[in-house]
């Protein structure tokens, strides 16, 4: 990411790092530069460098991103940079050209401009390699040449070249549920040998999703014949609607064929209607859309060409879909095209649209449909009830069910195996909180990598338990410190000594604590708090731990803990103010600490519907009241409290 450290360079001469910065007093410049590089092993004229350019691009950025003390510096650097190569990266490309062929006169420009691409692409992927530390202005034509030239290439004397390693794993780490050496690995392959044809204005790899490098591999490069081997499938058992010497039209009417044609003609393309695993949703456009399926297969063409391998979806109505092979935008399969831009881009189809005709369901696809579309389940095991996982597969693509609201769904989720979990999410199913914590380790992944660029975006108050539960993964970690960073800027301006509410689910202080701990939040509190409320509302046995900072509350007057705790520290004996004191339904809650009889000033405890166990509270607790009695709420006569 220190592409913006370099870029930095071609700013006009006359403004400095120093006058850009001037907005920012050096005193906080200095508290940012401290900040900053406990987290990272970038120099301090880097950093500098990437504060400079944070305040540069700030007024483009979204509102909640323009204040830099809410972020580390990881998030600084990501998001200046992606507005350089969203926004801001032609313009200094060509600044950063002009001032090469200044320095190199005579240097080839196109070249130039190529070169200088491909070096910001290969540090931004291979971040530690010493090469890539020095300013790209600092190699002369020639060497800039060689040196992008050793990574920009599929394999060294060692194999796989180390950048197409690691763009490899960056996009399979991030797409689980995708093949990686069918679907990822010849995408990075054709990025890299025909990088040329990919706009230099378009944003670094690195800050890419794969769907956005899909889209720009696949728009802007050819796939290559000898990308993969055809595979030796039979497809004897699948229908032929037409064949002549251009063009060969499959009528598959069930998903294993679609499956196989796929495979042997066309292994690379992502019709989900053909695609093994989780990601194959045919039940759910034949027999829930009503779609007939027809594989093109134009003999015209290499196996390279968008239209050489083609899927038209026809509806009941003879309305027509076409998915190629990019399988995205208007060709994705989702879109009505007209007949005559199907021949455009399909011309061996002309004069054959009476063989693409909409087929009625057969008596094999009635059979499920009548067992599947309104089926309810009897019992929390699909998988038993049903009879497998295709089954379950069709029973999930026919009836559609949502397990947020259906009796035990958390359960009947939990039971489901790993690919039927994948599958039901990528349905576009929301998930519980209990749904999250019953995810497998794969689904989990996969989950989180749908999930997770939303989540970032989001403010504290508008985090739901599903959001807190996926915050709370291990998947997440990486991104714990700038959350946790940005949410106590949400929080701490909100304080308000005479009433502090954390109240679960809803309350932004409570999704602070759930997720960070309320030793965190008391860590931000004001220690002149009056009254502090703290209560689960939500259905879960959510259980927060009291830290022993509580005795800092030493003016608060009033405590609250209903539902959420199972013990007080002895420290609560500090907060010598405390006058009324309510711990109701805390079922886990089973005594009491004996620094409670230094609460002088209280005059109201409640324990009820707490499972307090007599034989273990304190004995000099007994002095305020007969155990016989029915003691769990305690008024304290005047007589038995000390001087507040």
């Amino acid at each position: 990411m220190e592409l913006i450290s370099l870029l930095s360079n071609v700013i006009k001469e006359n403004i400095t790092t120093k006058q850009i910065l001037l907005e920012y007093p050096e005193s906080t410049i200095k508290k940012l530069v401290d900040k900053f590089t406990k987290q990272t092993d970038d120099t301090e004229e880097e950093i500098r460098k990437t504060i400079a350019d944070f305040e540069r691009f700030k007024a483009a950025f979204n509102n909640e991103d323009k204040d830099i003390f809410r972020h580390d510096y990881d998030k600084v650097k990501s998001l200046v940079a992606d507005k350089v190569t969203r926004q801001k990266s032609k313009k200094n490309l060509e600044d950063l050209v002009q001032e090469y062929i200044t320095k190199y006169k005579g240097a080839d420009l196109q070249l130039v401009k190529l070169n200088i691409k491909k070096f910001f692409e290969i540090k931004t992927h291979l971040k530690n390699l010493k090469d890539f530390k020095k300013d790209v202005t600092s190699y002369n034509p020639s060497e800039l040449n060689s040196l992008v030239n050793k990574y920009f290439s599929n394999f060294n004397d060692e194999g796989l070249n180390p950048f197409v390693i690691a763009m490899f794993e960056k996009f399979k780490k991030e797409n689980p549920d995708d093949d990686p050496l069918t679907v990822i690995l010849p995408r990075v392959k054709r990025f890299i040998n025909h990088f040329e044809l990919i706009p230099l204005n378009t944003k670094l790899s690195a800050f890419m999703s794969f769907l956005d490098f899909e889209h720009a591999v696949d728009g802007y490069t050819p796939m290559e014949e000898s990308e993969y081997d055809v595979p030796e499938i039979d497809t004897s058992d699948v229908d032929i609607a037409y064949e002549d010497d251009d063009v060969l039209i499959f009528a598959p009417d069930q998903k294993h064929k679609c499956i196989n044609v796929r495979k042997k003609f066309a292994p690379d393309r992502r019709w989900c209607t053909s695609w093994e695993g989780s990601s194959n949703y045919y039940y759910n456009y034949r027999l829930n859309q009503n779609l007939t399926l027809y594989y093109i297969i134009n003999k015209n063409l290499p196996s390279s060409d968008l239209n050489y391998a083609t899927v038209i979806l026809v509806d009941r109505y003879g309305r027509m879909r076409l998915a190629d092979g990019s399988n995205s935008g208007k060709y994705a399969g989702s879109t009505v095209i007209p007949w005559n831009e199907i021949l455009s881009k399909v011309p061996v189809l002309k004069g054959k649209q009476d063989y693409l005709e909409a087929k009625p369901f057969s008596s094999d696809d009635m059979t499920k449909m009548n067992k599947y579309k309104n089926y309810n389940l009897r019992t929390t095991d699909p998988i038993q009830e049903l009879g497998g996982e295709e089954e379950v597969e069709l029973w999930m693509e026919l009836r559609g069910p949502n397990f947020m609201h259906i009796t035990n769904g958390g359960e009947i989720f939990g039971n489901l195996p790993e690919e039927m979990q994948k599958k039901y999410i990528g349905l576009g199913n929301e998930l519980s909180a209990e749904m999250v914590r019953a995810l497998t380790p794969s689904a989990r992944t996969y989950y989180i990598s749908k999930k997770k660029e939303k989540i970032l975006q989001k403010s504290l108050s508008e985090l739901n338990e599903n959001d807190m539960e996926v915050i709370m993964s291990r998947e997440m970690r990486p991104y714990y410190k700038s959350l946790k960073t940005k949410f106590e800027k949400d929080i701490s301006q909100s304080f308000k000594p005479d009433f502090v509410q954390i109240a679960y689910p809803n309350d932004p202080n409570a999704k602070f604590a759930r997720m960070f701990g309320l030793d965190l939040l008391f860590d931000l509190l004001p220690e002149d708090v009056e009254f502090l409320q703290i209560e689960n509302k939500s259905k879960d046995d959510i259980i927060l731990t009291i830290p022993p900072t509580i005795g800092k509350f030493t003016k608060m007057g009033t405590l609250v803990c209903e539902n959420i705790i199972k013990e007080l520290p002895s420290e609560v004996g500090n907060c010598t103010s405390l006058a009324f004191l309510n711990l109701t339904n805390n079922k886990q809650l089973t005594t009491l600490p004996e620094s409670i009889v230094k609460l002088t000033c209280l005059d109201f405890l409640s324990v009820m519907g707490s499972s307090i166990d007599v034989d273990k509270l304190p004995k000099e607790i007994f002095k305020y009241f007969d155990p016989s009695d029915v003691f769990w709420d305690i008024n304290f006569p005047p007589e038995m409290r000390g001087n507040c």
